[in-house]
């Protein structure tokens, strides 16, 4: 497994260097460790598939909802992912950063985007996640709430 990891080091390029909220702000891309001085999340809530490329999760009123392309990317090719995001019904605040797993262990971060309500990306998946079983995961977090997407994927060539 150490092998595995720093070839997966640049999983998952994103084609956007910012977002642009509802207001019109944008928000660099930014690690995702960076600390802050709301109190600690509680336990995050993991999402369910409900469909074909899409997986939800829910906490009291709290939805996400992630729609992601083929569980088969081909490296180098575009494969958009967007989220949704409300409370009570309404588009609501919250950030969004990306996961990569290989047999349930991160093995690397990337993006930390900031929006209200809806947000889409594009990924270029690149050569060195190729043959390998690995989960896309979304972590989107509103207010004090946790939600984790989780998406499998295969990358071929």
């Amino acid at each position: 497994m150490l092998l595995v990891v720093p070839a997966l080091a640049r999983c998952g390029g994103s084609s956007k260097p910012h977002s642009t909220n509802a207001a019109g702000a944008t928000s660099s891309s930014t690690s995702s460790t960076a600390t802050s001085s709301q109190p600690s999340p509680a336990t995050p809530v993991h999402g369910v598939q409900v469909g074909q490329g899409i997986v939800r999760a829910t906490s009291d009123t709290l939805v996400a909802t992630m729609h992601a392309g083929t569980h088969t990317p081909t490296v180098g090719r575009a494969w958009p992912v967007s989220f949704s995001v409300q409370r009570a019904g309404r588009p609501a605040p919250a950030a969004v950063s990306y996961q990569y797993l290989l047999a349930s262990q991160v093995v690397a971060r990337r993006s930390h985007y900031r929006f209200r309500g809806h947000f889409s990306d594009v990924f270029h998946w690149p050569s060195s996640a190729v043959g390998y079983a690995l989960t896309f995961r979304a972590v989107v977090e509103s207010g004090v709430t946790t939600l984790y997407l989780d998406y499998p994927v295969r990358v071929r060539r």
